[in-house]
């Protein structure tokens, strides 16, 4: 015979900015990201200023001059996805930091010594809070960095290109690998 005693409710998880781990408020202008990649570091500089190594993972065409003042260009598939701008500042082979949004956001790249590899830590600040902007910021630049930050690493331990090719394929059409 079944039971009828029904299973316990599940209590759904309340959305709040508090982080019950660290007892911290959740920073919604800033996030960051690593990876580990079996690479030198001196490899993953490369991967980030070096425009064929760049655009090898990256954008289709892209230049990080990593000096402050140097130049930063991005070219995406569609040119209003196009980044040209001056990078902040730079310590050769350990740390890039350059605009990257609209409204004042910035990115900086860190490259880490580790055992075995090389860790690369990316962290998005300076990033309004609207509700509007949390959700595109930490739902789609988030998901981005995320898939580029894989990419990287496909393309330096395997040499894969995970990116899609197809200009019609975009983030905007909801594809991730673009």
């Amino acid at each position: 015979m079944a039971s009828t005693k029904s299973a316990p409710k599940k209590e759904l998880a309340k959305p709040d900015t508090f982080d019950h781990k660290t007892r911290l408020a959740f920073d919604w202008t800033q996030f960051t990201l690593k990876i580990f990649v079996k690479a030198s570091p001196q490899t993953v500089w490369k991967a980030w200023t070096d425009p064929q190594m760049l655009s090898s993972w990256f954008p289709v065409k892209g230049i990080i001059e990593p000096k402050a003042g140097g130049r930063i260009w991005l070219q995406f598939f569609r040119p209003e996805d196009t980044l040209d701008d001056i990078v902040i500042s730079a310590v050769k082979g350990k740390k890039v930091v350059f605009p990257f949004g609209n409204h004042g956001e910035q990115v900086e790249v860190k490259v880490i010594s580790h055992k075995g590899g090389t860790i690369c830590q990316l962290t998005q600040s300076r990033m309004r809070t609207t509700a509007r902007d949390k959700v595109y910021m930490h739902m789609g630049c988030r998901a981005g960095w995320v898939f580029f930050l894989t990419n990287l690493k496909a393309y330096l331990e395997h040499g894969l290109d995970l990116r899609s090719t197809d200009p019609k394929m975009t983030y905007r059409e909801g594809f991730v690998n673009s």
